[in-house]
């Protein structure tokens, strides 16, 4: 019989273009209770609510170790380069009291001398500290995302025929490929960019607040206004990522069997037919694209607007302040800087910020796949072992039905003894029953009703991995490792 990925209802949903929604409620609703439970588990996967932790998972204590001190490396880069703005301000106030003659010649270059030597100072700090948290953070970005390219693969081949029916293989591959790629973006130096910029956001406005709180609360109106503006974009790009990356990975299972089966795609001459299909779905993933980058141009744009709002207002305020005898020069110019950097470095959280939400949403659909808990897994060492196997094999009243077509009944009320040490054939023609036969003594899947026994025995009762370890097959076309 035909692999239900050659079956015609699967070639019929390419053949349409049309992605078939359609819950499982509603495609087992009219089968009896107790089979629909069957299908259902051999088909369903759990979902999985993925946080900034789960993305984690697998790191070592020596990873969280190196993560720590990068993220304080981090903190320390971002929080020193505000200061850099009083240096700046106290420059500002020595030139204006030499020019207007309060300080004498000999005050100011020693002023000057002391001041540069601040800047170097904070140059090396600087360029240690971001060396150490890029480093750290790209190698536990890397060694996490190769661990959980290894549980998902792993993951993968303990489930049963059926999950891979649903899911196809082409989505497998790029679940292990761009989507870890993507979780690995969102857990690398990325992250110590965003610590960088935060602490530097956080430092800015201390000072702002330590020259003079009026003039920095005043300007403080800019954050509320691009935390809304933060808050509003990210819930539609990480909806949207979603479903772009859902319609990538149906687009990647549809190459893959095209490839596959490169054979017959050319003798039948529905390459272009094929064509049109994967097209389908590439141009449904660019529709969610379009909107993902719709979505971040106005978050990031609507960002910049409110920072260049934000310095006419500081312009405004600080001559008012400075008219007014409030707080001089220096002080204006080293909040009005503060402010800026402190500005730009949350507008810069922006960019990240999609990286951070796309890595979870891709992460989503990992770990759904490494969570599940296969109902026939090969790996489980439960079920009875046998210490004599003769090769008896029986079916009892079998009734089957492919989980993925739920509404075809391959086999009902089937009899069969297949007696050891004896040569049988099943003959029939195609979509007869016969390789289905097969995959329920292999207990590829479950039958819906009968029972299949070995030796008197009932195969559901038999350890899976040493049941296989019995058997030899040689399928129609077969693949050679």
């Amino acid at each position: 019989m035909p692999s239900p990925s050659s079956d015609p209802a699967t070639l019929a949903k390419f053949d349409s273009g049309v992605k078939v929604n359609v819950k499982d409620e509603d495609i087992y609703a009219h089968l009896p209770p107790a089979e629909a439970e069957i299908l259902k588990r051999q088909i369903n996967i759990p979902i999985v609510k993925a946080g900034w932790k789960t993305l984690y998972r697998y790191s070592t204590t020596n990873d969280i170790i190196i993560m720590v001190v990068s993220a304080i490396c981090s903190i320390a880069a971002g929080a020193a380069l505000p200061l850099m703005t009083v240096i700046f301000g106290n420059l500002a106030g020595q030139f204006n009291g030499y020019f207007a003659g309060t300080t004498s010649r000999a005050e100011f270059n020693d002023t000057i001398a002391h001041n540069v030597l601040y800047f170097v100072y904070i140059g090396i700090a600087e360029f240690v500290t971001i060396y150490i948290s890029t480093v750290g953070f790209i190698y536990t970005g890397e060694h996490i995302s190769g661990k959980i390219r290894s549980h998902y693969l792993e993951a993968c081949m303990r489930q049963n025929i059926g999950f891979f029916d649903k899911l196809g293989s082409g989505e497998i591959t790029t679940r292990i490929t761009a989507d870890t790629n993507l979780v690995q973006d969102g857990i690398s130096e990325k992250v110590g960019l965003t610590l960088n910029a935060l602490a530097t956001f956080i430092t800015a406005f201390i000072i702002g607040f330590i020259k003079s709180w009026k003039l920095t609360l005043i300007l403080s109106s800019t954050v509320f206004a691009i935390v809304v503006i933060m808050g509003g974009g990210s819930s539609f790009i990480v909806k949207y990522s979603k479903q772009s990356l859902a319609s990538y990975a149906e687009g990647g299972t549809i190459a893959e069997e095209v490839i596959s089966s490169i054979r017959n795609a050319t003798a039948f001459g529905t390459q272009d037919k094929l064509a049109r299909q994967y097209d389908a779905h590439l141009a449904n993933a660019e529709k969610y694209g379009y909107k993902v980058k719709f979505a971040l141009a106005i978050m990031v744009g609507g960002m910049f607007m409110v920072i260049y709002l934000n310095y006419g207002l500081a312009f405004w305020m600080g001559s008012r302040f400075l008219v007014s005898g409030e707080i001089g020069l220096a002080a204006i110019l080293t909040i009005l800087m503060s402010i800026m950097i402190g500005a730009f470095s949350l507008g810069n959280v922006a960019p990240n910020a999609q990286a951070f939400t796309t890595a979870i949403s891709a992460a989503a659909k990992i770990f759904n796949t490494i969570d599940r808990v296969s109902p026939l897994d090969p790996t489980t060492t439960a079920g009875k072992t046998l210490d004599h196997v003769d090769g008896t094999i029986e079916l009892r009243h079998i009734k089957h039905i492919y989980p993925s077509r739920p509404e075809v009944t391959v086999m009902k009320d089937v009899s069969l003894l297949i007696p050891a040490g004896k040569k049988t054939a099943l003959v029939g023609a195609s979509g007869s029953g016969k390789s289905t036969i097969v995959g329920l003594v292999e207990r590829f899947y479950d039958p819906v009703g009968g029972q299949v026994f070995l030796d008197g025995h009932d195969v559901s009762t038999l350890n899976l991995r040493w049941l296989r370890q019995q058997i030899s097959l040689v399928s129609q076309e077969p693949t050679l490792f």
